[in-house]
């Protein structure tokens, strides 16, 4: 679909300007990789405090068959590289409640 650009700039001036500057004004919260097999073990990660107890629940899932080598690597890469926040804000008791209710 092809729309002429003084239209598209008179429908949606915030847009283009923003388009035009090539300067990004969505702040990015956090990094997810490809990988979207286990979205539980994200959830689990997001509610933890330090580096340490990712550490713990990434060994304890893989020593139980529940999380495959491959992707706990990818877990450990993502935390090493971008940290624990990179998986998304901190979840707190009630967090899911007062996001989507």
């Amino acid at each position: 679909m092809e729309i002429d650009k003084k239209k598209f700039r008179e429908e949606f001036p915030n847009l283009y300007d923003e388009l035009e500057s090539q300067e990004s004004k969505t702040q990015v919260h956090g990094i997810r990789s490809d990988e979207t097999c286990d979205l539980d073990i994200i959830r689990v990660i997001r509610r933890c405090d330090n580096e340490e107890q990712v550490l713990e629940i990434i060994n304890y899932l893989m020593r139980r068959g529940e999380l495959s080598r491959e992707y706990a690597n990818n877990l450990l890469k993502q935390l090493k590289e971008n940290g624990l926040r990179s998986f998304g804000s901190k979840v707190t008791w009630g967090y899911f409640e007062r996001e989507y209710r």
